[in-house]
């Protein structure tokens, strides 16, 4: 049953062209996902079986292969494969918009089915922490994806993805000297983070409210990004990194801009000042549903481990304002 279930979908995927496909791909594709979830091996002797095919044909086979991960399945066993073919696509299509000439027929044939490629390589590498990784700190690939985000999702999805970060992170809000250690997940600008921040400490420090389910959710992915706008309820500010002082947080800038003591991220809450930034909601995406965003609050901080903090970073009690010192970043 599983031969002749990957020969027919592989057969079908030789013919197709793109666009709908058709009743006997349809047939053949059911077959496939019966055949995946009964022997899951079989997603890995079809993942080898990527390259050999058209373009048209290898993206939606891709495509296949990442709804068989989202069940459930290993990553491993077509996470590579798709990551490489991938790879071996983006170049090509990039040296067409890089030579600013009219693509080549096999340039928009690549460019056509990448859309498809994207979608499974998100799948995959929500999975592979280690890929991920090593391919953030590529520069040709990600300016390659900044290059090409513009013209299809296949790119910006991908960079998205790349740029997103999760780490540990210290919050101490400046007028009570409280103080928080929070994670956050899959972030990648501090606007993102704000909104974020804001839902997990809702009514709990002075200045919060009851977030805006509706803002909220988009930002965890919970919901399809729509048209809408958030707005700062404190001043958000971190160290200076080469002299005293705190520094606003840029909320465009990336999460990796916020300064560290001790290797733990610390941001301090003030209240706001007046004309302070809003943003909108085209912060939160492109959207990750494989990898939604999020920010938990672990625990509260002692008060003597505030103090500790607070001395660390130089506003010894009786400091009650960020002030000192303070200035954009």
């Amino acid at each position: 049953m599983n031969d002749a279930a990957l020969t027919d979908l592989l057969a079908a995927c030789r013919a197709y062209a793109g666009g709908r496909v058709d009743t006997r791909f349809n047939a053949a594709a059911q077959a496939f996902y019966a055949s995946a979830k009964a022997q899951p091996k079989i997603a890995a002797r079809a993942a080898r079986e990527l390259s050999r095919l058209p373009p048209p044909g290898a993206a939606v086979l891709a495509n296949m292969l990442g709804t068989i991960v989202e069940k459930g399945s290993a990553v491993e066993r077509s996470g590579p494969a798709v990551w490489e073919l991938y790879l071996a696509w983006l170049p090509q299509i990039h040296r067409g918009f890089a030579g600013r000439k009219e693509l080549s027929p096999r340039q928009r044939q690549l460019l056509d089915a990448f859309q498809l490629l994207g979608q499974s390589v998100v799948s995959h590498l929500a999975g592979m922490p280690q890929e991920r990784a090593l391919a953030a700190r590529n520069t040709t690939l990600m300016a390659q994806l900044a290059e090409l985000q513009d013209y299809t999702p296949g790119a910006a999805w991908v960079r998205q993805m790349l740029l997103s970060r999760s780490d540990d992170l210290l919050v101490l809000h400046l007028p009570s000297r409280e103080g928080f250690r929070l994670r956050y997940e899959n972030i990648a600008n501090c606007f993102h983070l704000f909104t974020l921040l804001q839902a997990a400490f809702g009514e709990r420090l002075p200045g919060g409210r009851a977030p805006n389910r509706f803002i909220v959710d988009m930002a965890r992915c919970v919901t399809v990004a729509e048209e809408g706008n958030d707005e700062p309820w404190w001043r958000y500010q971190t160290m200076r990194r080469e002299e005293p002082g705190l520094a606003d947080v840029s909320g465009e800038a990336s999460v990796e801009t916020i300064s560290r003591i001790d290797g733990r991220q610390i941001i301090l809450l003030s209240p706001p000042i007046e004309g302070a930034a809003l943003w909108d909601t085209s912060f939160f995406t492109p959207q990750l549903f494989a990898m939604p965003a999020n920010v938990v609050l672990e625990e509260a901080l002692t008060p003597s481990e505030v103090e500790e903090w607070f001395a660390k970073i130089g506003l010894p009690k009786g400091e009650a304002t960020g002030e000192r010192g303070a200035g954009k970043a």
